[in-house]
């Protein structure tokens, strides 16, 4: 029999998670959601139980995973009570919605199962093939990481909209929704940075964040420049589709340009990878084959679970996460470069 899971929250992420599962062999015991209508199509599809109450999954014997795809707000209460009911975890993007909350889950998880954080964007190809080529380029000295996203016109007084409850729901706008996946890539390529010099621009008289911009510095020289926004445009990007999200590193020896493609029609197209050699002058283009990267993400993860072996994006990694958010809000009020607080936790 495949892995067991539970499915915590239906929305619009939930279908790559249940088409995960299903395409990998495994299998779904339990579907929690507070709107059975958004459950019911995958009941029916998966044969699978139904509660209203996610403290049925944690109750329920079958299940050895619980996936929590529910807006971040409920994340910590959910990931506390897994880890307690010595459940293996898949948690949605981001883990929590405070580096404190991210430092309670992480002081949990010690030593009681498994825990994967949801940063799908790992699993492309191109990004293992961009890691296996980093030492290839030298030392590394700069990196340029971009998410612009089409939301619609937040810029000439428009209302909100259908993203009117996206910051309740998820504790923030374009940062966390958008920009969350390219921070992961940023720890993971190039190590948790030290600082941090942030601004944020909020849709006014709301808490809605609608473009950021910041400077990660480390200790050893390095730094990166990143930036996310929502915008109108429709025809721009890699694809002309609108998704305009590239991570280009700059070494002594060489570059690397990592062109991504729009989050919810993966199979369409692949990302592409550049690579600039300096030794030689000349630049190879790695294109891939189209694959979804959440196919490969809930792959991993239900192997990882038979083999009883940890897996990254981890806790710790979700964690960086929610410290660097947290880091960059904290800038943004005080109006500063501030150290990053990871509270002690390594990683």
């Amino acid at each position: 029999m495949g892995v067991q899971f539970g499915i915590i929250g239906c929305g619009n992420i939930s279908r790559f998670h249940f088409e995960g599962i299903e395409k990998c062999g495994g299998a779904v015991a339990l579907i929690v959601d507070v709107n059975r209508a958004a459950a019911e199509p995958w009941v029916n599809r998966t044969g699978a139980k139904f509660s209203n109450d996610y403290r049925k999954v944690m109750e329920d014997p079958e299940v050895q995973v619980v996936s929590i795809l529910t807006g971040a707000k409920s994340h910590k209460e959910m990931c506390l009570a897994a880890i307690e009911a010595g459940k293996h975890v898949v948690c949605e993007k981001t883990m929590t919605n405070s580096v404190e909350e991210g430092f309670e889950v992480v002081q949990a998880s010690r030593k009681k199962g498994l825990f994967f954080t949801a940063f799908m964007k790992r699993f492309f190809p191109a990004v293992d093939k961009m890691k296996e080529l980093l030492p290839d380029i030298g030392t590394v000295f700069q990196g340029t990481v971009r998410t612009f996203q089409q939301w619609g016109n937040f810029y000439a007084g428009e209302g909100l909209g259908d993203f009117s409850a996206v910051v309740d729901t998820y504790g923030g706008a374009v940062l966390k929704c958008a920009g969350s996946h390219m921070l992961d890539l940023i720890a993971y390529l190039m190590g948790r940075p030290d600082s941090v010099y942030c601004h944020i621009d909020y849709v006014p008289e709301t808490r809605f964040d609608r473009k950021v911009s910041a400077v990660f510095s480390y200790k050893r020289g390095t730094s990166v420049l990143f930036e996310a926004a929502a915008h109108p445009l429709k025809k721009i990007g890699y694809e002309r589709n609108s998704w305009d999200e590239f991570f280009e590193i700059t070494g002594t020896d060489g570059r690397l340009t990592l062109y991504t493609v729009k989050w919810d029609v993966p199979e369409g197209n692949a990302p592409l990878l550049l690579y600039y050699d300096n030794r030689t002058e000349a630049v190879t283009e790695f294109r891939f084959d189209p694959v979804n990267p959440f196919d490969l993400e809930i792959a991993a993860i239900a192997e990882a679970v038979r083999e009883g072996k940890q897996l990254g994006p981890g806790v710790i990694d979700g964690f960086n996460v929610d410290a660097m958010i947290s880091s960059m809000e904290e800038s943004h009020r005080q109006g500063r470069m501030v150290l990053i607080d990871y509270m002690g936790i390594q990683g």
